[in-house]
């Protein structure tokens, strides 16, 4: 047992450093390093954000919560038609308040950004959103759903 502990905990100590440090997030580095962000550029991005943090907390929570009113009551077969209507409109208000929420973030982001930062960043959105829809297609084709 001890002769398989020390190389473990070498090991443990070893790795520590790595595993503390954040993994780097998909707004974080590559975007950046395509678009070819300056210094000042990531600075002003990160404090946007970091402004705009509570505001889309608040807002996803809300938006969760109201959409989860919305569940309960559907899975309910006495709840009225009146009242699912009231939730419904409920959770999608909530929803479209946090798609403003992120629109702001987005709209004071481009802002920061290059005429040609702002295409490039347009383009990466747009193979990520084709991506994500074959994704999609593939995931319900192996589910037997229509694609």
């Amino acid at each position: 047992m001890t002769s398989l502990f020390r190389p473990f905990a070498i090991l443990s100590l070893a790795v520590m450093p790595i595993l503390a440090q954040p993994a780097p997030g998909p707004r974080d580095g590559w975007m950046a390093r395509v678009l070819n962000l300056t210094e000042a550029q990531r600075t002003s991005i990160q404090a946007i954000r970091e402004k705009h943090r509570p505001d889309l907390v608040a807002h996803r929570d809300k938006a969760r919560q109201a959409q989860a009113a919305l569940r309960a009551a559907l899975q309910d077969p006495a709840t009225p038609e009146a009242q699912l209507r009231v939730l419904h409109d409920k959770a999608s208000a909530a929803r479209f308040d946090l798609l403003l929420a992120g629109r702001a973030v987005h709209q004071e982001v481009q802002a920061v950004l290059t005429p040609e930062q702002r295409g490039k960043a347009a383009e990466l959105r747009a193979i990520r959103q084709a991506h994500r829809q074959e994704r999609l297609r593939h995931f319900r084709m192996a589910m037997g759903m229509a694609g």
